[in-house]
């Protein structure tokens, strides 16, 4: 063998080292629990989270928690796309991306305001090294009542075209059969959306991601959004949930309610993420669990229980997937 043919040969073989070398990138979802400024606005009923309100909620307390957030964030490999839930405005995103542990990641901020009655939305902060922003756009929610819009997202991660949705569906007080029929129809009409958009770009990948108010094998997440699970052989087109095979009741899920456990945070993928070529899912959906997350019982220690303040990041748990 010649020594150029040699040559050749083993920077083949150190490119692939290199390639396989790389580690995955992360794509997380986070409930953060009412991210909420301080200044009343006029619009929304936020009075509950105002410095004179019962729970006191101050400027302080505000930079504590974004604090926390920030350390959560950095503790997950810095995700290249991470979806949020129940912030209130832009002034909070801004505050949280400028965290001294953030500003590395540069992280830029897609939001639009709702018009839930508290005033609460979804975002996406992304890193631009890592994600192209194309366009977005807020999509309300046709349930008959004000809520949560779902935030849709155009760009280009790690060159692959894709679309993000970011959800917060209706809660489930009032009961879970009472409120159900109200994330039925959330997730029917985002399937309306995602399959238009298929239909107009088919080569456009889909994340979805969100607090769902329902278990990966309800309902409206199986039959409403039409998720398979991860095995499941379907063809092009599918939803793939990676957290529909999680064991979460065994303590291992994203939430506690009435001392139960719940997978209500889910991040779904279409089936180009599992069929082969660039940027794949590795394994199952995760939970990040840090142990300062949680309280004595091991249950996430919430910011507020009540009007008691509680010190802790949230309520729920970020829960993450990686993209190799």
């Amino acid at each position: 063998m010649s020594l150029r043919i040699l040559l050749v040969t083993f920077l083949i073989l150190l490119h692939v080292g290199v390639v396989s070398a790389q580690p995955p990138h992360v794509v997380a979802f986070y409930n953060v629990e009412n991210l909420m400024d301080v200044e009343d606005d006029p619009l929304t009923a936020d009075e509950d989270m105002l410095p004179l309100a019962d729970r006191e909620w101050s400027e302080q307390r505000l930079r504590t928690k974004l604090q926390s957030i920030a350390g959560v964030i950095s503790s997950l490999e810095m995700p290249m796309l991470l979806g949020l839930a129940e912030v209130e405005n832009g002034r909070v995103l801004n505050l949280l991306v400028g965290q001294q542990e953030l500003v590395s990641a540069g992280y830029r901020v897609c939001h639009y305001d709702s018009a839930d009655r508290r005033g609460i939305d979804v975002a996406l902060l992304y890193r631009p090294d890592c994600f192209t922003l194309q366009r977005s756009l807020a999509i309300k929610a046709e349930v008959g009542f004000p809520t949560r819009d779902m935030l849709a997202v155009w760009g280009r991660l790690c060159g692959v075209e894709v679309v993000v949705v970011v959800v917060h569906l209706p809660s489930r007080i009032g009961g879970e059969k009472f409120t159900e029929s109200r994330r039925m129809a959330c997730q029917r009409q985002l399937r309306g959306v995602i399959d238009s958009i298929r239909r107009a770009e088919p080569c456009r990948r889909v994340i979805v991601m969100g607090d769902m108010n329902d278990n990966p094998r309800n309902k409206s997440i199986r039959e409403g959004l039409g998720t398979v699970a991860l095995g499941y052989k379907a063809g092009v087109g599918c939803l793939y949930n990676p957290f529909s095979g999680v064991r979460w009741r065994a303590s291992r899920g994203s939430s506690v309610y009435g001392g139960e456990w719940n997978l209500y945070d889910n991040i779904i993928l279409s089936s180009e993420f599992l069929s082969g070529g660039e940027l794949q899912l590795v394994g199952r959906g995760r939970i990040f669990k840090a142990k300062h997350l949680l309280d004595s019982r091991g249950h996430p220690l919430p910011t507020y229980r009540g009007v008691e303040y509680m010190g802790g990041v949230s309520d729920h748990l970020p829960v993450y997937v990686y993209l190799q």
